[in-house]
């Protein structure tokens, strides 16, 4: 599988601290292994994989040809927080899980980072018990909340 990304998002990538390499194994191992969600309506995928405990996410769409297929990547982002049980599933979302087929919901999951546990919004898929972080809460309220710990912790 190529795999592409536009100047404008490894940029972007580049500035939140990740490697386009681990992005590229991130699309690999979800390809491989099909642990994503997937919106079927739009063909965005959500992929992440933990890579020295910093888990990193990987939004893109695949397009497929007579003879490869080519992951066009959209975004990637990260955090270091831990993603434990999923608490609840409120609502149905876009999204559905590609290793189960399940719809997946939106939802809470336990996050921890540093000692301290507390519930957060994700994606989650109660079938195969796994969550997935959206960006804007990856690189606004999870960041926001690692600084804090790390301040506290200092």
């Amino acid at each position: 599988m190529d795999i592409k990304a536009s100047d404008q998002v490894k940029e972007t990538i580049g500035k939140r601290g990740l490697k386009i390499d681990d992005v590229m194994d991130v699309i690999k191992t979800a390809e491989g292994s099909n642990k994503k969600v997937v919106d079927k309506a739009t063909g965005r995928v959500i992929a992440k994989k933990t890579i020295n405990n910093v888990t990193v996410y990987a939004d893109y769409n695949v397009e497929k040809g007579i003879l490869k297929s080519h992951a066009n990547v959209n975004s990637a982002y990260s955090h270091r927080m831990t993603i434990g049980k999923i608490v609840n599933a409120t609502e149905p979302s876009p999204w559905t899980c590609a290793h189960c087929n399940a719809q997946a919901y939106a939802g809470t999951a336990e996050m921890s980072y540093m000692g301290v546990v507390r519930n957060g919004p994700a994606i989650v898929c109660p079938k195969c018990n796994d969550a997935w972080v959206e960006e804007y809460l990856a690189t606004k309220t999870l960041a926001a909340a690692e600084g804090l710990f790390e301040k506290k912790k200092a």
